[in-house]
């Protein structure tokens, strides 16, 4: 058998597109999320409680539709639609500039973010059609990076135009993302075609197939533990996330730029464990992956629980760095899982079913988190969520072979794939995967 080393991914023109899709919009939306939360904190002045109540309005249409949403990109025109919640977006988006009331503000967030629920499970279904197996680690930490820049650049660069001009400027410069977003999905459209060749069969009726994917959830052992595992990562970076801001007025009253070091350390944890991970070529080992993320993230959280008033920046520093790691690893490990072990035809459907359900987390476990802080301290919360939350993951790590099996990947199923680099060059470039 003779092995050839397979292309760079760059080479791929469909994916480079999306990429660059992705990349403009992901940064523009950070611009648009600082605006929203400065709009209502210091320009309408607006109580705590109606301020929580933006994450809801964020997080209800996913928690409600997502799973609903992925049958339909399955289904039907995936760029089409991407591009076409893009136009909507943009246009609610330019809608919030002139919007003067916070309670017609968050109804149009709500509406706004019940078009984009289609987002997720479309780009993953796309990147399984337009990059090869070999490729499809390298999107996802791509993807990856990007996501993690953006949280850091966009936040930044939008408060200092909210602080030049006004946060509506952020709000311009979101829906003009949108709209480059579109198009360049303008020129991807030919995937909708390449895609449809694919299979030819009718549709199995729309309840059977929602509730085949639910089947598959349960009846798949690699998806079943992977979504615990990742589901239970994300409630515990959700029930203290919101509360770093309590627990560094805490430890550093008089310095509030700790904060924002932290959360920049946090970021700088993640883009470089995923820059790592993009040398891999795929992950074989789920649970080693998953249990170390899980124990970062909790070893992380459980450090800065026990960080003392006025202790040396090196600390907290340190703790956020952990969890940022943790936190790439885990955003690149549930991707790739959702990409590698989806059945055929259904990865938009499995990953509008993990946005669901990563959205009715976001609905519960902020409040949940905060009620704990406000019941007992900041810090007896961080040590006991990151205690509990480092013990499930080293026992992911223990138990990786009677939790996940042994390794699934698709050289195993497939050992003669590495002979057909050029085959799946060719088809990336048509549009399809092999």
């Amino acid at each position: 058998m003779v092995k050839t080393n397979p292309p760079s991914i760059w080479t791929n023109k469909n994916y480079v597109k999306l990429f660059i899709s992705y990349s403009i919009s992901t940064l523009g939306q950070f611009f648009d999320m600082i605006a929203v939360f400065l709009i209502f904190s210091y320009v309408w002045q607006a109580e705590p409680w109606m301020i929580a109540l933006i994450p809801v309005a964020y997080a209800l249409p996913h928690a409600a539709f997502s799973q609903f949403a992925g049958i339909l990109v399955d289904r039907y025109q995936k760029v089409t639609m991407m591009l076409t919640a893009d136009l909507v977006t943009a246009c609610l988006t330019v809608t919030l500039i002139f919007t003067a009331n916070p309670w017609a503000a968050l109804l149009v967030i709500l509406v706004r973010s019940t078009a984009t629920i289609v987002h997720f499970p479309a780009q993953q279904a796309i990147i399984r059609q337009v990059v090869a197996p070999d490729h499809i680690l390298k999107a996802v930490t791509l993807n990856g990076t990007v996501n993690q820049l953006s949280k850091i650049i966009g936040p930044f660069l939008g408060a200092s135009l909210a602080a030049a001009f006004a946060p509506q400027v952020s709000f311009a410069v979101y829906a003009g993302a949108l709209l480059i977003s579109a198009g360049i999905l303008v020129r991807l459209r030919h995937l909708d075609s390449a895609g449809a060749t694919v299979s030819e069969e009718s549709p199995e009726p729309f309840w059977h197939t929602w509730r085949s994917g639910w089947q598959t959830l349960f009846t798949s052992k690699v998806m079943f533990v992977s979504f615990a595992f990742s589901l239970a990562a994300f409630t515990a970076i959700q029930l203290v996330d919101a509360q770093f801001g309590v627990l560094f007025r805490d430890i550093y009253p008089a310095r509030q730029e700790v904060l924002g070091w932290a959360m920049a350390a946090s970021g700088l944890g993640a883009v470089v464990i995923i820059m790592v991970m993009n040398r891999f070529r795929e992950l074989k080992r789920y649970g080693l992956h998953l249990g170390t993320s899980v124990a970062l993230i909790g070893a992380g959280f459980a450090g800065a629980g026990m960080l003392t008033p006025g202790i040396p920046l090196f600390w907290p520093v340190i703790a956020c760095f952990a969890i940022g790691m943790g936190a790439g690893i885990f955003s690149v490990i549930y991707n790739y899982i959702l990409q590698k072990e989806s059945p055929e035809g259904k990865v938009g459907q499995m990953s509008g079913l993990f946005n669901s359900l990563t959205g009715m987390i976001l609905l519960a476990a902020p409040i949940a988190g905060g009620l704990l802080v406000q019941w007992s301290s900041v810090f007896a919360v961080y040590q006991t969520v990151g205690l509990t939350v480092l013990t499930i993951g080293v026992f992911g790590i223990i138990f990786q072979r009677l939790l996940w099996g042994k390794p699934s990947n698709q050289e195993r199923r497939d050992p003669d794939h590495t002979v057909e680099i050029s085959s799946g060059a060719k088809k990336e470039e048509a549009g399809v995967s092999s």
